[in-house]
């Protein structure tokens, strides 16, 4: 005669865990994306984002023998990039990579410090960045909603481009 369990089993089996776990994690992919981030992330995230834009512009400029033209509006979160048109005007460039924003909706440029120039934290700025690089030292603050400060260095003609935390106004 077969023999029979007298008590119940509880718990959960290894498969019911595994797909609760699977379902967890898919819910977890979904929702993390769309959680609002923090100021801070945000500033650093743009900090690094124009950082790496500068040396990708002149990548570009250097092996497509082109100029582009980062274009600055201090006081706003604007900041585009466009390519020299060959009848001198300006265009959106072609490239994917330079279509996306640089920086993140929200974030302020403070100010751009040009040392022929000065400090400029109003209007409308071009930065030209050529098969050589950029022609000065450019040194953007931008600012989050919060008061807090990253600072993007770019150098003439080395292409090196820095990144630091805080307000900087000279190398450090």
């Amino acid at each position: 005669m077969p023999r029979r369990f007298s008590g119940s089993s509880t718990g959960f089996t290894l498969i019911e865990i595994a797909v609760v776990l699977a379902i967890i994690g898919m819910v977890m992919l979904l929702v993390i994306p769309r959680l609002p981030s923090s100021d801070g992330e945000d500033l650093k995230t743009s900090a690094r984002t124009l950082a790496s834009t500068f040396r990708y512009m002149q990548a570009r400029a250097a092996a497509g023998r082109t100029t582009y033209y980062l274009r600055v509006e201090p006081g706003t979160d604007r900041v585009t990039i466009l390519e020299a048109a060959a009848d001198g005007s300006e265009k959106e460039p072609t490239d994917p990579q330079l279509q996306k924003r640089p920086v993140r909706e929200g974030i302020q440029v403070a100010d751009i410090m040009i040392p022929r120039l000065g400090k400029i934290s109003d209007g409308q700025l071009m930065l030209p960045v050529g098969m050589g690089g950029l022609r000065d030292l450019a040194v953007i603050h931008l600012r989050a909603p919060n008061g807090s400060f990253w600072t993007v260095m770019a150098f003439p003609s080395s292409g090196k481009v820095k990144v630091y935390e805080g307000y900087q106004e000279t190398v450090p």
